[in-house]
């Protein structure tokens, strides 16, 4: 199988409290993934593929850490094909548009 020309990685820091209640989309729950990852295949099929990090468990690699310094704070991030995209709250919604748009734009 080929290499998806869109790979998205969410990085996020479950561990951060970040609100009180349901404000946002809580991408360290597993159910929350499984759902993004079928909506984007069900868009995109094998042209994108969804990942997750978590930086509490990631081994905090030397990169991570930059984008985490670079993101002040705000988590989680939405990086495509190593390029950040959003830093962040972002729902299921915004996750296929930036998708769309590196499809469209050719990006790799």
């Amino acid at each position: 199988m080929p290499d998806p020309r869109v790979v998205v990685t969410i990085i996020d820091d479950p561990s951060v409290h970040r609100c009180e209640g349901n404000c946002a989309v809580d991408w360290s729950k597993p159910e929350s993934l499984e759902l993004a990852r079928e909506k984007v295949a069900a868009r995109f099929g094998g042209d994108a593929r969804l990942e997750y990090v978590d930086l509490a468990t990631a081994g905090n690699t030397d990169s991570l850490e930059r984008l985490r310094d670079v993101a002040g704070g705000s988590l989680p991030i939405l990086v495509t094909n190593g390029r950040p995209r959003v830093f962040g709250e972002f729902d299921i919604r915004q996750i296929l548009d930036v998708i769309e748009a590196d499809i469209e734009a050719g990006m790799r």
